[in-house]
């Protein structure tokens, strides 16, 4: 009963049940991106999270935090929004409707070798050499499970695959925007509470992606289709999961769990994806994927180590 109790369990816990909601929500987004777009999915989650954390920040008694926070502090968390959520997640989204939820996720795992870049130029941090490892390890992962197989594709390389190769570089850019984005809301949240800035950079992404939106229909040369209630409800339930509920739990965890742990496990969203996969298409997963994704795993754990 006491090993239960443990709060580093439960931050355990809650870093791998974040995992699970995302890749479950990725997989109920999925349809409703492949009809409407990365885009204005995109948008509709960004908006819909926004209302909740905002109800929430102010049910908490934390709406005056952003207020009263310093400007430059405001400004990391409005570039970490247009980064991350804007660029990071409508490439995610797009990724995922071209390659499919588990090699978009494993992509995801790039986004430490990104955060590490940035954070060694722009804060001149050299990479130790189990860092580097680390993210070798990562790439060797991904590279294993993205690229194609040779009896498929002899004498052809992946980039021109319809789609798949689009979809790689989504899922590059995503991880990219992913890794850059957080390393800009670290330094914004040093003096701002990690739910108002989550608020703050939903709201700020809606509005971008809103903002786009309007640009880009104005070129339209016929009217964009309404979503049906049947896909904004996959999105509501998709955006409860994956940008609700999972973030208090990744905050639990990453509050409970030592720091190095709990980012292993919050990347443990490709394992999660993969089994869900296997469970839907009713097959066993290929040698092949739970190689390429455990390599990935390990590798996020070296990278996060030291």
């Amino acid at each position: 009963m006491d090993a239960l109790d443990s709060p580093a369990l439960l931050g355990q816990l809650a870093c791998l049940g974040a995992a699970l909601l995302w890749a479950i929500a990725l997989t109920i987004f999925r349809r409703p991106i492949e009809i409407y777009g990365a885009r204005r999915i995109n948008l509709a989650k960004c908006s819909l999270a926004a209302v909740f954390q905002g109800l929430t920040v102010v049910l908490l008694g934390q709406a005056g935090v952003l207020w009263n926070a310093p400007v430059r502090s405001l400004i990391f968390i409005v570039a970490s929004g247009l980064v991350g959520l804007v660029v990071g997640d409508t490439a995610l989204f797009g990724a995922t409707a071209r390659i499919g939820v588990h090699r978009t996720l494993l992509l995801q795992t790039l986004a430490p070798v990104f955060t590490a870049i940035v954070a060694a130029t722009w804060q001149s941090e050299r990479p130790t050499l189990a860092q580097a490892i680390g993210g070798v390890v990562i790439l060797a992962g991904v590279a294993l499970v993205v690229a194609p197989e040779r009896r498929n594709l002899p004498l052809v390389p992946s980039v021109v695959v319809p789609g798949v190769g689009v979809g790689i570089a989504l899922g590059v850019l995503a991880a990219m925007g992913q890794g850059v984005g957080v390393v800009l809301a670290k330094v914004g949240m040093q003096d701002v509470a990690v739910l108002p800035a989550s608020f703050l950079r939903l709201a700020v992404a809606a509005a971008g992606l809103a903002v786009i939106g309007a640009l880009s229909a104005r070129r339209a040369t016929a009217p964009d289709s309404r979503p049906g209630s049947r896909t904004l409800a996959r999105v509501l339930v998709a955006t409860l999961l994956g940008a609700y509920v999972a973030l208090f739990l990744m905050m639990a965890g990453v509050d409970l769990a030592p720091a190095s742990i709990a980012a292993v496990l919050l990347s443990t969203g490709p394992v999660f994806s993969l089994m869900l996969e296997s469970v839907m298409e009713r097959r066993l997963p290929a040698m092949r994927g739970v190689v390429g994704t455990l390599l990935a795993v390990i590798g996020v754990a070296v990278l996060s180590s030291w």
